[in-house]
């Protein structure tokens, strides 16, 4: 290892890091149930195939979205890219339901089951002198199965963090949320002493 790829520590606070958010997933009860068959017969652009997924796909590019239909009642949004487009998304949705005359729940509330964020740390991470040096059960790093570090936070959710300092966040609930696992990440590389001058 040579002086320019040599793990460093940078002092300082933890930074907030810049999160850009990829992917929302929202689940909603919006009816009883529904006629998936029937369904899929008037709303335009519906595709149900039973015997692949046992939901109807609902994709609309403004605002973006697909929303995934079952029987039940239940619809999953996902590819919300912005927490205010959850609401948007959703009327859509209930738009293109009720147009082809489906019986709607008066008020469906949008839970957020997921939320994917990205981001970058900004520095090349010695990722094996993270997993060494730590020593942590909720870190793991197996490069010859996966090619970064995986870390399960105290908060909830996961961040994937790469050689590069690039970092994939998933399994949170809101942006704030996914924030706390990224300064987390900030300080155990920082504990770590495992930055790298790249």
């Amino acid at each position: 290892m040579n002086a320019l790829t040599a793990p460093i520590r940078l002092a300082g606070p933890t930074p907030h890091l810049p999160l850009t958010v990829k992917n929302i997933v929202v689940s909603v009860k919006v009816a009883d149930g529904f006629d998936l068959d029937d369904l899929a017969r008037v709303i335009p652009g519906a595709d149900y195939n039973k015997q692949r997924f046992p939901g109807l796909i609902y994709r609309r590019t403004s605002p973006k979205f697909a929303a995934l239909v079952f029987a039940s009642g239940k619809v999953i949004l996902v590819g919300v890219q912005h927490p205010d487009a959850i609401a948007p998304a959703l009327a859509t949705l209930l738009e293109a339901l009720r147009t082809v005359g489906a019986a709607l729940a008066p008020d469906p509330q949008p839970r957020v089951v997921n939320l994917v964020a990205s981001g970058s740390l900004g520095a090349g991470v010695s990722l094996l002198k993270i997993a060494f040096a730590l020593d942590l059960e909720n870190v793991e790093y197996e490069p010859e199965v996966f090619p970064g570090l995986v870390y399960r936070s105290r908060v909830g959710g996961v961040a994937l963090v790469f050689r590069s300092g690039a970092m994939i966040i998933t399994g949170t609930l809101s942006i704030d949320q996914a924030q706390v696992v990224s300064d987390e990440v900030w300080q155990l590389i920082d504990t770590a002493g495992a930055w790298m001058l790249t």
